[in-house]
């Protein structure tokens, strides 16, 4: 009986050990199968389940944008300005600066040459030193403002690239109207140049007696100064003056 006993009691643990064996051998089966790698395993059902599941590793292709035809711009023909009629507006422009230094120029020379004059009838005892200090201040008269307008409309006469002219080739009232204005501009320009010389010793004057007004200029300076001014203008002032009516009349047309 005990020796029974003996053999139920070493048959337990064993029967307990082989079963524990058992079950941890399932745990491991059990594991490995779920980290085991989700690539087909060669069924047709798990291929079929892998090939449909599988991402895509190519590249799709982009279809290319399908742009309709486009027919080219129909551009309009060039068309060649009329040289007669581009010579007129320039001749326009150009003739309408050269009138105002013409007539700036008329206006500041007339002060200049009135001036001269009262200092001619001083000279020959035609008149006072009193009568002479009462006339120049009318020849004074914003005589620095006109100097000046003339210096600007000059310049800017010069700088002009409008020129008055057409082909020796063209024909017709136009092409006749512009030849005309440019012989009338030629007139005005040999005026401009005697102006430009005669006016000069009058500009300078009026600042010499701004300067002596000033107190920069002693009394005897001015003086010796002036009569320098008087003499030159005496020599410049005439050819201008010879020329002068020439340009106020000159006169340009020209077709609208």
């Amino acid at each position: 009986m005990k020796e029974a006993q003996r053999g139920r009691r070493w048959l337990m643990p064993a029967l307990v050990g082989v079963l524990a064996v058992a079950v941890l051998g399932g745990a491991v089966w059990l594991g490995k199968g779920m980290l085991t790698s989700a690539d087909p395993t060669g069924s047709p059902s798990a291929i079929a389940g892998a090939t449909a599941t599988a991402p895509t590793t190519e590249a799709t292709p982009t279809e290319e944008p399908t742009t309709e035809p486009t027919s080219e711009p129909t551009s309009e023909p060039t068309v060649e300005p009329d040289p007669v009629i581009a010579a007129v507006a320039s001749c326009r422009t150009a003739w309408k600066l050269q009138s105002a230094a013409r007539a700036d120029a008329y206006r500041a020379l007339g002060q200049w040459d009135r001036h001269l004059k009262i200092m001619n009838d001083l000279q020959a005892n035609k008149i006072t030193l009193a009568e002479a200090k009462a006339a120049w201040p009318a020849t004074t008269a914003k005589a620095e403002e006109h100097v000046a307008a003339f210096r600007a409309t000059d310049k800017a006469r010069a700088a002009l690239q409008d020129r008055c002219a057409v082909d020796a080739a063209a024909s017709g009232p136009a092409a006749d109207a512009v030849r005309r204005c440019a012989a009338s501009m030629k007139t005005v320009d040999n005026v401009l140049a005697k102006a430009r010389i005669a006016i000069a010793p009058w500009e300078i004057h009026l600042k010499d007696q701004s300067h002596f007004k000033d107190g920069g200029m002693t009394p005897a300076a001015a003086e010796a100064a002036w009569r320098v001014k008087w003499k030159q203008g005496l020599a410049t002032v005439p050819g201008y003056t010879a020329i002068a009516q020439q340009g106020q009349t000159a006169a340009c047309t020209l077709p609208s």
